[in-house]
């Protein structure tokens, strides 16, 4: 049951880090190591506008897989960022927000959403915040 009402929203607001998308694999695992509390990174546009978000569990899996450390290094994040991440106003009803999350692919359902106040990031939020 979600308990979260909508001027709740801001008090479950979370600080994430953010990059650019030309920004190399090997320069956002610094920010990642550099913010451990943050389950996210924003990647933004010169604009300062939203246009992907990186998991950084599912990061640091993809940098110490297969791939080969090198390769990935000099990846930019674009190329593994989720180019679609959920993205909503602070004013958004909970359950509103709790709905739109969970239509979401299985594998992103547990992303971090991107909280904006009129256009402005100011931080995320998890899904699983909403239901405390």
């Amino acid at each position: 049951m979600i308990t979260a009402s909508t001027t709740d929203l801001s008090a479950l607001i979370r600080q994430a880090p953010s990059v650019s998308p030309s920004m190399t694999c090997r320069e956002a695992l610094r920010v990642m190591f550099q913010h451990p509390e943050s389950k996210c990174i924003i990647v933004c546009s010169p604009d300062n506008e939203p246009v992907g978000l990186i998991m950084c569990d599912r990061f640091f899996l993809k940098a110490t897989g297969r791939m080969g450390m090198d390769r990935f290094y000099h990846e930019p994040v674009s190329q593994l960022m989720n180019r679609k991440p959920l993205v909503a106003e602070l004013s958004t009803p909970a359950e509103s927000l709790w709905a739109e999350a969970m239509l979401r692919p299985e594998p992103m359902r547990n992303d971090c959403i991107i909280l904006t106040d009129k256009g402005t990031i100011i931080g995320t939020i998890h899904p699983a915040d909403l239901l405390r």
